[in-house]
């Protein structure tokens, strides 16, 4: 159904586009942190890549993802041009300029305990073991958190491990992605997690370009117009909104483990 999600995440797609904020001589080299339905391989669902796709469609762009070493290396020596991936709760980086927010994930906490759902403050989480995904973890923001036991993972499937097996009580994560878990535990008759009526962290996303890109100003204007034309035709949702009754997002062949034990 939506079959956006299905674009690369390792891939290139040629294009030019008829804005002429966006037209450059140069191929654009993009790159993401791979996250399982954000940032993905080919043939796997990714909304952010498929967002940023649809924004610059008709424009010569690459788009790679890759883990966050391969693509801070690749930033710093100019493989890469920009990048899709930045969180609210990082710094701007030095020598970069950005667009304006172009999408938004909210961070809830969840458990199988039902006080989760009250759950939306740090304080409430003072000195408890809280799973948590590194891309969050390793934000400046998060970072600086100390008055919880953050326990990380390298992504979301390691974090619901965590939870499964017990080594968290609770965890932290994008709503989205717990209502896809609820999909997938629902289906084989378990238990659905709790998740916190309102969110721990609202999570700005923005498009990070290198500031040396020829006419980069005009680049991020003509990108900030692209998605408020997907926006206004409702383009946006159908690539980046799950519908609710559909089948869950996640492969469920990688959570089998999980639902056997849960």
């Amino acid at each position: 159904m939506i079959k956006q999600w299905l674009k690369k995440g390792v891939c290139v797609a040629v294009m030019s586009l008829s804005t002429a904020a966006l037209v450059q001589a140069a191929d654009i080299n993009l790159v993401g942190n791979k996250v399982e339905t954000f940032i993905n391989d080919a043939g796997q669902p990714a909304r952010l890549t498929s967002l940023v796709d649809a924004a610059l469609k008709g424009k010569s762009h690459s788009l790679v993802a890759t883990t966050q070493a391969w693509s801070g290396s690749g930033l710093r020596n100019g493989t890469f041009n920009g990048y899709i991936d930045h969180y609210s709760l990082n710094d701007a980086k030095r020598d970069f300029l950005y667009s304006q927010p172009y999408a938004q994930v909210k961070l809830h906490v969840a458990s199988t305990d039902s006080e989760a759902l009250d759950y939306n403050r740090l304080d409430q989480l003072f000195r408890k073991r809280v799973g948590i995904e590194n891309r969050f973890a390793n934000t400046d923001k998060v970072r600086s958190e100390r008055s919880v036991n953050w326990a990380r993972s390298p992504d979301f499937l390691g974090n619901m491990e965590q939870l499964a097996g017990q080594r968290v009580n609770y965890i932290v994560a994008e709503k989205v992605m717990l209502e896809e878990m609820n999909k997938l535990l629902i289906a084989v008759d378990q238990e659905p997690l709790y998740i916190s009526t309102r969110p721990l962290y609202v999570v700005d996303i923005t498009l990070g370009m290198r500031s040396s890109f020829p006419d980069v100003a005009s680049f991020l204007k003509g990108f900030d117009s692209s998605i408020e034309a997907l926006r206004a035709s409702d383009e946006y949702n159908e690539i980046f909104t799950p519908t609710e009754n559909a089948q869950s997002i996640l492969d469920k062949d990688l959570y089998n483990d999980i639902l056997k034990r849960w």
